[in-house]
């Protein structure tokens, strides 16, 4: 408790839901963090996209829906809650303990989407907001980490395989908790999938497993 208060700035023990923010849904509680993580995933790209809009008058919707992008996605989130030792926090079902899910990078993102949704239920949006451009949002946004769909076809074009084509479907997940499933195809042939509870992360992330398994598939044949 005391290392979040000190890497943070707040007080674990003044938020009234941060223990249901550190309970994942694989934990045989009443309450998870998972409703938590869907309101703070709203919450945290409403501050972002403020912060954009406030400090980069000069560029783009474009190039700003790419920085905001580059922020709310579970890769970036995933760093934040490594940085925050979130891992050291979060309650997890044994199947999940066993399995390493402290580290998976799916649980951790949610924590911190968690996190935020519960300063947000205590404090406001005006304290959250505060807390997401003091502890969230980097100096520098680089937009370069996060675009793995323009990665890919920048890919497949200089590898002659063709444009990617993404097919995506939402499905429900635990407590009826809507996510998205992404396939990203190449000549017919899946070579990525990945999830989101938003149709954009699906696809970027499906994006990123693609780029992995092409790179895959050069080094085994050398």
């Amino acid at each position: 408790m005391k290392q979040i208060s000190d890497l943070l700035g707040i007080e674990p023990d003044r938020i009234t839901h941060f223990a249901e923010a550190m309970t994942h849904s694989s934990c045989e509680e009443r309450q998870n963090n998972r409703k938590l993580a869907f309101l703070g995933d709203a919450v945290l790209e409403l501050a972002v996209t403020q912060y954009i809009l406030s400090n980069d008058v000069n560029v783009t919707v474009g190039e700003m829906t790419k920085r905001r992008a580059s922020v709310v996605n579970c890769h970036f989130l995933y760093s934040k809650a490594i940085e925050w030792q979130l891992n050291r926090s979060i309650r997890l079902g044994k199947g999940e303990r066993q399995t390493g899910g402290e580290m998976k990078e799916t649980i951790l993102a949610e924590s911190v989407e968690a996190l935020i949704g519960a300063i947000f239920l205590d404090c406001g949006y005006e304290k959250t907001r505060a807390f997401v451009e003091r502890n969230v949002i980097p100096e520098r946004i680089e937009t370069k980490y996060w675009n793995f769909k323009g990665k890919l076809q920048e890919l497949t074009i200089a590898e002659g395989l063709g444009l990617p084509e993404y097919f995506c479907r939402d499905e429900e997940g635990l407590e009826k908790g809507i996510f998205f499933i992404s396939e990203v195809l190449i000549n017919g042939r899946i070579l990525g999938k990945g999830h989101g509870r938003n149709r954009k992360t699906a696809e970027q992330l499906a994006a990123k497993d693609a780029i992995e398994e092409i790179r895959k598939g050069k080094k085994e044949k050398r």
